[in-house]
Order: C-alpha cells, then structure tokens, then sequence
C-alpha cells in the first residue's frame, strides 16, 4: 500500500499548531516571567539591561520548554484524532498505524535539535554575551550594590559602604568611593570595622574573572583583637575576585570548548590557578635549595640584581625550617652594596623568606634580620628588626621553574614530598574534578536532547490511549516520566561530580531514557494492537 502522505501531512500540521502555540505560551511565562532571570541571578540591572537581557534569556527559556511543548502538541494532536475515530479509519484501510508515527518522529527530532543546538551553542553564545555586558558595566554594577545595605563585598574579607561614587572619566576601570564605612572580617567574625574618607578600587578585566583592588585613605577603626581605637593615614586592598553575577562556569561552554578542555584540562581556568599555585610552591623549594647549596659550600652567599649587591657570611651551621623550606641563619654579617653606598649589618639570626607573588617572576628574595646592628661609616645603629629586599630572582631559577611540565609538578622527587603533598592532590583533584564536571556536562546535554524521541513518542502513544477527552490526562501521565528523566538527569550530573559516584551518576543519567525506551517499545508493540 502506497505512504499515506495525505495523512501524515495533516497529522504534522495540527501537531505542529500545538507544538508552536505551547512553545510560544511556556517560553513566554518562563522567559518574561523572571525564572530564567532568577536561576542566572541577573536582578541589579538598568531598565536598558533588562530590555537587552529578555532577547538574550529567550533562548534559554525556549531550550527549557521546546519538550515540553512538542510532549503536549503530541499528546493534543493524537488523542483528538482518536477521539474521533481517525485511526479505526486508518486500520480499517489497511494502514499501519505505526507508520502514524512518523510526523511524531519528525517533530521529536526538530525538537531535539532545536533543544541540542540551543543547550550547546546559543545559550553559551548567550552567556558570553552577558559577560560581556557585565564587564562594560561593571563600575555601575558597583555602584548598585553600594546602594544595597548590605554593601560591596571584596572577597570574604571586606564589606563596603559609601555616600557617594563616582566612576573616573578617564579611568573606566576605577571607581572613586567617598564617606566610606568599612567592616573587616576575620574567620566569619569581625576584626575590624571603622571609617574612611576615600576608596579608590581598580577594576582588572581578565577573560575568565573580574579582579578588583585598591586602597583606602583617611581610616578610623576599632580593632577587636587590640581592643582600641585606631587611626591610619591609608591601607591596600588586597586582590580579591568580584564577585560577578554572571561567571564563566563549565555549564556554560559551547560543546566544542568543552571537548577542547577535556582534552587539555589544565587549559581551565581553576586547573590553571591550582596549578600556579603548586608551581609557585615548588619554585619556593627550588630557590631554597639552591641558596642552600650557594650557602652550603664556603658559608659565604651572594645575591645581586639591578638595585644593589647583598654578600652574607655566617661561620655557624644554619638550617632549614620545615613548614616551608625557608633558610634561618645565625651570627651572620651582611655586606650591603646599594646605590654607590655600603652598610655592614651584623644580626643574631637571619631568615631567608620568598616575598607573594602571581607568579615565581613577581617574587624576590626577602631577608629578615632580628638583634642587628646597622654600620654605615663609623656610625652603628642597633635595630630589633631589619629588613633587606626583595631582591630579583636570578633569571635561570625562573625559567626552570616555568620550565617544569604538569607531570614533573606532581611527580617530582628531587623535592621534599611532605610539605608539597597537599598542594599537589588539590591540584590533582582540580584536574580531576574539572573532567568530571565536564564529561557530566556533555552526557546531561546528549541525554536531555536523546530523551525528547523518547517522551514524545509517548506522549502519542497515550494520547490515543486515552482519547480526546482526556488529553489533559495523557498529557499528566506522559509528563510523570518527563519528570521522572529529567530528576534523573540533573541527580546523574551532580552524582557524575564526585570520584566516588562519577560512574553511577552517568548511569542515573540515562537510566531514565532506558526505561522509558522500554516502555514506548511495550505500548507500541502489544498495547496499540489490540
């Protein structure tokens, strides 16, 4: 018997008038209706943002709700022609009604592919988008959350309040705080809290952050663990992350970066800072070791760079002090060379510390001396404490230790194990833990696409089942293992998270597929027969 195209064109026009109406209706409702708005936490924006933000979010919405829309235009289009007796029609002519089943199909596939383009290309495409537009505003983003009570927070450490901001004309990057009150937080208990006559904060745009710094002038403050009141000419802010509402996460890249990150990981972000990290830790050993070994030889050690010389002689046996690898010295006699003028310092005890630093390049070779005595001339100054650098690194220490690959970072056992050991399982576990979070990612994505045939196909199934009257109850049954597929889904993601249940998870995510694959093939086969 020839295809039904007749038919089937029919089938396809009415499924597609409910499919388009639903999609039109639930992206509506959930896009303007401010859900999609309250999962990103986008609420302190302009009435400008908020109109450029609802043709951004719209996709989101849509990627949410197409299924959904496609599982009741299945259900309405197939119940009513039941209902009405179209397909004892159709059997009686001799036609299959599985071959019925084919503009179900069609549309389960434009939704699917609507829902994996959206999930993988357009919605990241979106969020890069967002970001964007947060990093252009960023100075009055900061000034909105200056107008909430409870401040701008920089990092876990300072809560900010002001009467008045100004963004810097010439420098978009800065803003300028006056008339500031202050609260700073030590271990989730407050330290010290006061005020300020200026704040000036710097905004640093990176790719995958917003970083911001800056220092306070005209301070008075009570501090807590000093238990009195004091008063400052000005104070840094440390570097701290802005805390952005919209951030560059996992669940937000295209399919194509995400494959790329699987392949590279330490190419991300958060890897790529743990890493930094243990770098920078064992380059602290490295520098020790050899200042050590300079040392070790004659007990003379001489460090020079372009601002001064520094030669450091101690007859007695020195050490290393364990937390760190750091050098301690006693008895020593420092000759120093800067600027055309010499000093000889003499101290009872000398430690060799490496001054904070992004990277090994920004540290130097800071030395504190305790009980020293300062001759300049033929005068001698006695100090409890002195302080000599930084001095720069020598340049071949810094290109060994940028030298080293991920492998010899975790792997290295010329160094000492114990003080590195937990530096390197946080990186280890970063690196892990982002393929985790990234094969999760990309599985969430395929099932919930995949899962659209799926439901869809029996969403008809039971709308002709139950017949026209009770579209709204084979809409309620179908949408049961809707649901039941997507908590699936979202529990399998968060399980596929953790070392200890990353298999489970990727199980639990398609388990819910399965069963109802098992199901469709059931109704289709012995169900629609009789």
């Amino acid at each position: 018997m020839p295809f039904p195209w007749t038919i089937q064109r029919y089938i396809f026009r009415e499924m597609s008038k409910a499919f388009v109406l639903a999609a039109i209706a639930l992206t509506g409702v959930l896009g303007l209706g401010g859900g999609v708005m309250n999962m990103i936490k986008l609420g302190e924006v302009t009435p400008l943002q908020l109109f450029r933000l609802i043709a951004l979010l719209l996709p989101l919405a849509a990627a949410m709700t197409l299924p959904i829309a496609a599982l009741f235009g299945a259900a309405a289009t197939y119940g009513r022609l039941s209902a009405d007796n179209e397909f004892v029609a159709c059997r009686s002519s001799g036609i299959n009604l599985h071959v019925l089943f084919f503009p179900t199909l069609v549309l389960s596939l434009v939704s699917a592919g609507l829902s994996f383009g959206l999930t993988n290309f357009v919605i990241p495409g979106m969020v890069r988008n967002l970001e964007e537009m947060v990093k252009a505003d960023i100075g009055m983003l900061a000034q909105q959350r200056l107008n909430r009570p409870s401040g701008l927070r920089l990092g876990r450490n300072h809560r900010i309040t002001a009467d008045e901001s100004i963004i810097d004309p010439a420098n978009p990057n800065r803003i300028r705080l006056k008339r500031i009150t202050f609260v700073e937080i030590d271990e989730e208990q407050w330290a010290r809290f006061g005020t300020a006559q200026e704040l000036n904060l710097d905004f640093d745009r990176r790719e995958d952050r917003i970083r911001i710094s800056g220092w306070m002038s005209g301070l008075s403050f009570f501090d807590r663990k000093q238990g009195q009141f004091v008063e400052e000419a000005w104070q840094v802010i440390p570097v701290n992350e802005f805390d952005s509402p919209v951030g560059r996460k996992i669940k937000f890249l295209t399919l194509g970066e995400l494959l790329h990150y699987l392949s590279v990981p330490g190419e991300w972000y958060e890897v790529r800072d743990e890493f930094q990290k243990l770098r920078n830790a064992v380059g602290r050993w490295i520098v020790y070791d050899e200042l050590w070994k300079n040392w070790i030889d004659d007990k003379v050690l001489t460090l020079s760079d372009e601002h001064g010389r520094y030669v450091l002689r101690s007859a007695l046996p020195g050490g290393r002090i364990p937390r760190d690898g750091s050098i301690e010295l006693t008895d020593v006699t420092i000759e120093v060379s800067k600027g055309g003028r010499r000093r000889t310092i003499e101290a009872e005890r000398a430690v060799f510390e490496l001054t904070r630093g992004e990277t090994m390049a920004d540290c130097g070779i800071g030395i504190e001396l305790r009980n020293a005595s300062v001759s300049d001339g033929t005068i001698v100054i006695p100090r409890d404490k002195e302080t000599l650098g930084p001095i720069a690194l020598p340049p071949e220490w810094i290109a060994r230790v940028q030298a080293l690959t991920e492998h010899e970072l975790l792997n290295s056992s010329a160094l000492p194990g114990e003080p590195l050991a937990e530096r390197r399982e946080l990186a280890r576990e970063a690196r892990a833990e982002t393929v985790r979070r990234i094969v999760g990612a990309i599985n969430e994505r395929l099932a919930f696409s995949i899962s659209v045939f799926a439901l869809v196909i029996l969403a008809a199934a039971l709308g002709i089942i139950f017949r026209g009257s009770h579209v709204m109850t084979a809409f309620g049954i179908s949408f049961i293992p809707t649901l039941c597929v997507i908590v699936a889904i979202m529990m399998g993601r968060q399980m596929a998270q953790n070392a200890g249940t990353h298999l489970s998870g990727l199980l639990l995510m398609w388990s819910g597929i399965v069963v109802v694959s098992v199901v469709d093939v059931w109704i289709l086969t012995r169900v629609l027969r009789r």
